[in-house]
């Protein structure tokens, strides 16, 4: 854990999500090599944490607060808090969500950050799109963010909804 806690005060900004989004994929390479159950286990811990940051950091570049608890699209598309104590909660499409991870604001949903596996022409992102209106919800492709549950290999995509607050 000494590792993420060096990596984490390294930098600031740009280049502590640069060299954050590095050690993700470090910590992935290690893990394949890694043998005996401390040392794998301590590897996904220092990663898990290490994605951790990067989320919060993306959240804190969008006024967001990452949260512990998901919520559905419907509840995302109304800006609410919460489904109803989960009867009747619709499930997230594998189109807009895979790996995600859930923002709030003032309490409500705010966005959720996906990380999604493949290619995204124009015309797979205009599918993610229309998919995402289907739910009430905006798709948009953060430039200047990485991913950072596989960098390079998953590409980041954030749901919010399709309407602007009042």
């Amino acid at each position: 854990m000494n590792d993420v806690l060096a990596i984490q005060q390294a930098a600031t900004s740009d280049d502590e999500i640069a060299v954050l989004a590095s050690a993700v994929t470090d910590y992935q390479e290690k893990l394949r090599d890694a043998k005996g159950y401390p040392r794998i286990n301590a590897l996904q811990q220092d990663l898990q944490a290490t994605r951790q940051r990067l989320a919060v950091l993306f959240g804190e570049r969008h006024g967001w607060h990452l949260t512990r608890s998901g919520f559905s699209p419907s509840v995302l598309a109304r800006r609410g808090v919460f489904n109803g104590r989960g009867y009747h909660v619709d499930p997230w499409p594998q189109e807009l969500v895979d790996h995600g991870y859930f923002y709030r604001k003032d309490r409500k949903a705010a966005a959720v950050a996906a990380h999604l596996y493949g290619d995204f022409d124009a015309a797979k992102r205009q599918d993610t799109e229309a998919t995402a209106a289907l739910y009430g919800l905006r798709v948009t492709w953060p430039e200047d963010f990485p991913s950072w549950y596989l960098p390079g290999r998953t590409t980041l995509i954030v749901c919010t909804p399709a309407t602007d607050p009042a």
